[in-house]
């Protein structure tokens, strides 16, 4: 009996393990300049993961932050799935990095406060995106028109 319980709790121990080594972590950069010239981006902005990724966004310039569009933040409308859990990293400084794991499918858009209008947005495809929010949640949201055009860019993306 007790080789039994044994045997049930190193087989529990390992099954943890290996849905934990199997996660992957994702890596964001939060830049004034792109590599391609743009300036006030997420890069990359489109990250395709699986339920129980991490995405670390690694700060390399002052004055941004990273936080999913929910009405919990400052009221921004929802555009993360249902049941998603609400995150924001705070501002932070070049050389501190944010982690957040998702464990919701579907497409997780986010944005950087005080560049918003700029288009500094980006969304974080979880599983199967297609559960949403989809493009027209993105059309019918009260948000600026170039973080408007690079969800529409980002949703082609994820299409293809």
């Amino acid at each position: 009996m007790k080789t039994n319980l044994m045997a049930c709790a190193l087989g529990g121990i390992l099954a943890l393990t290996a849905n934990a080594a199997w996660a992957e972590v994702h890596e964001v950069e939060v830049l004034n300049m792109g590599s391609d010239g743009d300036r006030m981006v997420f890069e990359p902005a489109l990250v395709e993961a699986e339920p129980g990724d991490t995405v670390r966004f690694v700060f390399k310039d002052p004055g941004h932050n990273a936080a999913a569009y929910h009405p919990d933040n400052r009221g921004k409308p929802e555009l993360i799935p249902a049941g998603a859990d609400v995150w924001d990293s705070g501002f932070k400084s070049p050389g501190q990095d944010y982690e957040v794991s998702f464990s919701t499918e579907g497409a997780h858009h986010y944005y950087c406060l005080p560049h918003e209008g700029l288009g500094m947005v980006g969304i974080i495809a979880v599983g199967d995106a297609s559960k949403g929010p989809g493009l027209d949640a993105v059309e019918n949201a009260d948000i600026p028109g170039k973080a408007k055009q690079l969800f529409r860019e980002l949703h082609k993306e994820l299409k293809e």
